[in-house]
């Protein structure tokens, strides 16, 4: 089995929701996603940001791409489980986004 092969075999485990994915909605579709506060932290604490708020205010969120009918931007509002959030990051890596959602400027 090659690399890919391999790769993708683990994302079907990694956003199965019997595993370590949950059933959100974002925008009225719902996708398979993983929610990961700690490694939201872990970034806020290493660009030495004010994290006070963090929890209350921002989630970090890991969706496979090909579950999203967009390209998700900072700046961008989505609907996030019945929740309006603004993108402050996005990063696209071996087709899974991981997606800053911020609320009050966060």
């Amino acid at each position: 089995m090659e690399f890919r092969e391999q790769l993708a075999q683990d994302m079907g485990v990694f956003f199965n929701p019997e595993e370590f994915a949950d059933l959100h909605t974002i925008n009225g579709v719902e996708v398979a996603a993983v929610i990961d506060n700690d490694a939201l932290a872990d970034l806020y604490i290493s660009k030495d940001t004010n994290t006070d708020n963090l929890f209350a205010d921002s989630m970090l969120v890991y969706i496979p791409e090909a579950a999203l009918g967009f390209e998700p931007v900072p700046g961008q509002y989505v609907d996030f489980d019945g929740h309006m959030y603004i993108i402050s990051d996005v990063k696209l890596d071996g087709g899974i986004y991981a997606v800053v959602l911020g609320v009050n400027g966060h």
